[in-house]
């Protein structure tokens, strides 16, 4: 083993656009499935539905917190109802399973979405058993990222030092806080035009990501 196989980071791997391409087809059917369901508790139109769930994601980092702060919505038929969607856009992607297999820091999907989401997307993609923790929304006791809060009990949990982890993220924000406590960043986009002083690396492709870090061409 090299010097870099022996010492590899710990990685923390958003799930969703990050794990699998960034999917319009999954992507669709939960935002359909929040209006839906915004409109019916709430007795509210769709266009008002919609704006509700922009605006509390915008605000919050996901739309599930704002629900809950302003309308005592219970979590759990929320991510029940948003999560049981058609996965079949996934598809297996062996190249990402073969290098996470041969990655040895630890590999910790942190989502805010719900552990059984995370379970049938990692099934979908080929990794489950490659991943060794999934912290999820109902870890994070619904406090979604990026709350510095949650970070801070991700990297508690799994005993993580903040210098020796990367964070894989599609969403820059949520980057943002990793940066503030000192892991490395990574964001995970397609046609990304943006620069970030906070972020240390930009692909479209997880598996050229874990590909260059097992070689240690980043970091």
């Amino acid at each position: 083993f090299s010097e870099s196989k022996r010492n590899m980071m710990d990685l923390l791997i958003d799930l969703d656009n990050t794990v699998y391409s960034e999917s319009d087809a999954i992507f669709a059917q939960v935002d359909l499935k929040m209006k839906r369901f915004i409109a019916a508790e709430l007795k509210v139109d769709y266009q008002k539905a919609y704006k509700i769930q922009k605006k509390y994601f915008k605000e919050y980092g996901t739309t599930l917190r704002g629900l809950m702060l302003h309308h005592n919505i219970k979590p759990k038929p929320f991510l029940d109802y948003v999560h049981d969607i058609d996965l079949s856009a996934i598809k297996k992607n062996l190249v990402l399973k073969n290098l996470l297999k041969s990655y040895s820091g630890k590999k910790i999907i942190f989502t805010n979405g719900t552990f059984r989401h995370a379970e049938n997307v990692l099934k979908k993609v080929g990794i489950y058993e490659c991943i060794d923790n999934i912290f999820d929304i109902v870890d994070a006791k619904y406090i979604p990222k990026p709350e510095k809060i949650t970070y801070e009990k991700v990297v508690e949990k799994y005993k993580l030092l903040p210098p020796n982890t990367i964070m894989l993220d599609d969403i820059p924000s949520n980057l943002l806080t990793a940066h503030k406590l000192g892991v490395k960043t990574i964001l995970i986009k397609k046609n990304n035009q943006l620069k970030y002083n906070y972020i240390d690396y930009i692909s479209c492709d997880i598996s050229e990501v874990i590909n260059k870090l097992i070689n240690g061409d980043i970091f």
